[in-house]
């Protein structure tokens, strides 16, 4: 029985799209092994008010992790490697922040280094954000830049997550090295062609020829500005591609590593890939579980969803999958608004059988939503105006200033919970649901809500 329901999944993102200013995202839902969805929303360039399609080009950011990890993962099919070797089997790395670091801890983000901070300054400066200058083009550069790193180890290998860019520039180099090419041409003879992925690219030259590519946009409040391609992340989020490419990938990953009847992987490997290694920081979905450049969430509704997600700030990514239900999603847009990832979740869920508004950080988004407002006293007498910003509300007011964050604190009946710090101390705050509309209890005061908000202005030209 299908329980994908395109019409409400396409609301859904439009809505989203209206609220961020996304300018466009492309969309396909695999159900039951088919294709069930496949389609552009919005512009893939505004300027010239081109519509996107399936086929547009869109960067996929940290998806091109899992790309890599598939490449190191056969070339131990192929006995060129083991995942338990170590980085300095094949770089030559004379720090000590890498003694007993392996291939495996690089994959699972758990060589015990934080993120340093070099990709992100580089996809800023290509798009004009000079907030700093690192001309990275390569492993020698990033083994340069990396030289200080024993000073900056925050845990011996093994023991902790720290999502690490730059330790996926050092697996290129490992996959070059050990395969005796170029990580971007073995990835292309090995993955990509078997996969039929004919318009999934690691180079500039192949993504400039091509005549179907998303404008990255920079969106900052209300400012939408296009900006130039953030290429230079390599190995770690360089890759370009499609949703029809990218159903290739999923069906790869959903069929056991198979593809039209080709393995690609074979299942043990596929299962250590899918293995948990380390627990992720807890975010809207409690994180999840991480293993071989795959996030894993090993009870959603009694199903096991694998995925991972990427960002390179102008372009934003998601894919999940559910094998057990033969099923998957993949997202992509040029822009930063409403997450990617939520998106997807909210089409995994609908996959499982369930309503996506019951999701908790659905429910937690559409409660802000709500109590967004103008809100007023006893006979109107003092003025109070609630927004959302991102997972927080926002309260300023007469007579008790501007820019109060509120922080979600759980529901309980007919009462939404808050809470604020006024002069150190913890404040609580409340709003509350009734035949009267909504009524906000915070300090002395009792407010209630006059009306919506009005919408934001538009930028000035």
């Amino acid at each position: 029985m299908a329980c994908f329901d395109p019409t409400t999944f396409d609301d859904l993102i439009f809505g989203k799209m209206s609220e961020t200013k996304l300018p466009s995202v492309a969309a396909a839902v695999i159900e039951d092994g088919r294709v069930v969805h496949q389609r552009g929303y919005g512009y893939k360039d505004n300027e010239s008010a081109l519509p996107a399609t399936p086929q547009t080009l869109y960067g996929i950011g940290s998806i091109t992790k899992s790309f890599i990890a598939v490449s190191v993962a056969k070339l131990v099919e192929a006995g060129k490697m083991d995942f338990h070797d170590p980085v300095t089997k094949f770089l030559p790395l004379k720090q000590k922040a890498f003694e007993g670091v392996e291939v495996h801890h690089l994959l699972s983000h758990t060589s015990g280094i934080p993120g340093l901070g070099a990709l992100e300054v580089s996809l800023s400066t290509s798009f004009g954000e000079y907030h700093h200058w690192l001309p990275i083009s390569g492993v020698e550069d990033m083994s340069s830049f990396m030289s200080d790193v024993d000073d900056w180890v925050e845990a011996k290998p093994g023991a902790k997550y720290h999502y690490l860019n730059e330790g996926f520039v050092l697996l290129g180099e490992i996959v070059s090295r050990a395969s005796g090419k170029p990580w971007e041409r073995f990835l292309k003879e090995e993955v990509l062609t078997p996969l039929k992925m004919s318009r999934t690219f690691t180079q500039k030259a192949d993504v400039d020829a091509d005549n179907d590519v998303a404008t990255p946009y920079a969106i900052r409040g209300t400012k939408v500005t296009p900006t130039p391609m953030p290429y230079g992340s390599g190995a770690a989020g360089g890759m370009m591609s499609n949703v029809v490419d990218l159903t290739n990938y999923l069906k790869m990953f959903i069929d056991g590593g198979e593809f039209e009847g080709r393995r690609i992987l074979g299942r043990d490997t596929l299962e250590k890939m899918e293995t948990p290694y380390a627990k992720r920081p807890a975010k809207y979905d409690d994180g999840g579980l991480y293993g071989y450049a795959l996030v894993i969430h090993p009870d959603f509704y009694g199903h096991k969803v694998v995925g991972h997600g990427g960002s390179v700030d102008v372009f934003t990514s998601s894919m999940r999958y559910v094998r057990d239900l033969k099923s998957g999603v993949v997202l992509l847009s040029n822009g930063t608004g409403y997450s990617i990832t939520l998106l997807a979740m909210c089409a995994i869920s609908q996959l499982t059988g369930h309503d996506p508004n019951e999701l908790p950080w659905f429910r937690l988004d559409n409660l802000l939503d709500n109590l967004q407002g103008h809100y007023r006293t006893y006979k109107g007498t003092l003025y109070a105006e609630v927004r959302k910003v991102g997972s927080f509300l926002m309260l300023s007011g007469e007579d008790i200033g501007k820019n109060i964050v509120l922080v979600p604190d759980g529901e309980e009946g007919s009462i939404a919970r808050f809470y604020t710090f006024d002069e150190g101390a913890r404040l609580e705050v409340n709003f509350r649901f009734n035949e009267r509309g909504i009524e906000l209890l915070y300090e002395r005061y009792r407010y209630r809500r006059s009306g919506p908000l009005q919408p934001q202005p538009p930028p000035q030209i």
